[in-house]
């Protein structure tokens, strides 16, 4: 594969062309001084009263070649993970120009590097190969440009003319900062640049299978109850939630895996909460797999839309919710509290009593994923007092009961409760 040593290598290809021309009855019979081919920018060649006859190759210009822009895209999945190593695939342009001393070298030199480059619009792999092994004995930077794979690229190198307007030369000649020379332009494509990064390959598909289904997406109208505690069977009411068989109806909390419904029918599911599910509001949808294939391997065909509902935390200390529901805690000492779901370290978490209110910061990335246990600083300025005692995670505050035996000494108290004593 080629790197970027390729466009380096370009030069030195048409260097040699040029060179090879050259001993082979080229202008050099003809010329009073010998002639020199280089590459390098037109400012560097020495100019002058000693001018010797000169054919200088510059590349000004490298473009993105249209025909490969869009070849092995796209490169990356939905992940960000690398799929292929698509080529930049690069058109290079050249100036040649001709410098002389003496009267009619450069028109001499010009016209015969146009006839070379005429001659030769298709570069053969042996004379790249060539070209590159010729340069194993120079300077540094020629014994890398030498490494390059350019003769085993799958495109040839092409020459091909390029017109450029009197405007455009002059602004190009501006910009080297010297007096101009005759000149011509060329584009050499294509340069294919490869990586060699690994890649993720799926295995080869040994067997194609194809199903055609009318497109009945489920869809989600309700869920009951809109406020739920793990552990309670939702009932999801709707339409299209049953495939053809009722194990193909799953049901994903938050994005998750999904899992197996305890019931399924046509316009309903019910299915329990776990506790692997999060306290907050959580999006909820219905996955329905078809089974098709030689071995009838279940393939996630439709999911419904989100439909959001509340999963609030429960106080494992006072579960269940009583009258006599009371948790008693000494002001500025540390209360901790048992919850289920457990609590991931970055929800917010928050204790009311009453009206007063406790927020604790996210917990440490040195902290668990997740814990059931929470602990709140009561404040030496609380108390004494006794309040119905709610939590909050992510917005989703546990529940109160209301006392409502007639005669109770508490009818009417919510419950639990938080009694901060002094």
């Amino acid at each position: 594969m080629n790197g970027y040593l390729a466009v380096g290598g370009v030069s030195a290809v048409l260097r040699s062309l040029l060179l090879g021309a050259l001993t082979d009855g080229g202008p050099a019979t003809l010329l009073s001084s010998p002639t020199a081919i280089s590459a390098t920018s037109p400012d560097l060649v020495p100019t002058g009263a000693d001018e010797q006859p000169r054919l200088n190759l510059f590349m000004y210009y490298a473009s993105f070649n249209t025909g490969y822009r869009n070849v092995q895209l796209p490169s990356r999945d939905s992940a960000g993970g690398l799929l292929t190593n698509p080529p930049l695939a690069l058109n290079l342009h050249y100036l040649v120009s001709a410098y002389g001393g003496n009267q009619f070298d450069p028109e001499i030199l010009l016209g015969w590097a146009m006839e070379v480059f005429h001659n030769n619009p298709i570069i053969a792999r042996e004379a790249i190969s060539d070209a590159l092994a010729a340069l194993g004995s120079a300077t540094e930077e020629a014994k890398l440009v030498s490494q390059s794979a350019l003769a085993s690229q799958f495109e040839l190198l092409k020459i091909t003319p390029e017109a450029l307007s009197n405007e455009e030369i002059s602004r190009l000649w501006m910009a080297f900062s010297t007096h101009y020379r005759p000149t011509t332009s060329y584009q050499v494509s294509v340069v294919l640049i490869h990586d060699t990064q690994p890649v993720r390959s799926n295995l080869p598909v040994q067997a194609r299978n194809i199903a055609v289904l009318p497109w009945d997406i489920p869809v989600i109208d309700q869920i009951t109850p809109a406020v739920a505690t793990t552990g309670d069977t939702l009932t999801i009411t709707g339409r299209n939630l049953l495939g053809d068989a009722p194990q193909d109806t799953e049901v994903s909390f938050a994005e998750a895996a999904p899992i197996s419904a305890a019931t399924v029918q046509a316009t309903t599911v019910r299915v329990t909460i776990p506790d692997t599910v999060l306290a907050g509001a959580v999006p909820l949808r219905i996955v329905r797999s078809v089974e098709f294939g030689t071995a009838a391997d279940p393939h996630r065909a439709f999911e419904s839309g989100s439909s959001v509902f509340q999963l609030v935390p429960t106080l494992k200390d006072v579960t269940p919710v009583t009258p006599a529901s009371v948790i008693t805690v000494a002001h500025g000492a540390n209360l901790t509290l048992t919850i289920q779901p457990a609590v991931a370290r970055n929800q917010r978490a928050r204790l009311f009593a009453g009206n007063l209110s406790i927020e604790i910061p996210a917990r440490p990335p040195s902290a668990p994923d997740t814990s059931t246990q929470l602990m709140f600083p009561i404040p030496i300025a609380w108390g004494p007092f006794q309040s119905p005692l709610r939590v909050e995670i992510d917005g989703a505050q546990s529940l109160l009961i209301v006392d409502q035996k007639d005669g109770s000494p508490t009818q009417g108290q919510f419950f639990p409760q938080l009694k901060v004593t002094v």
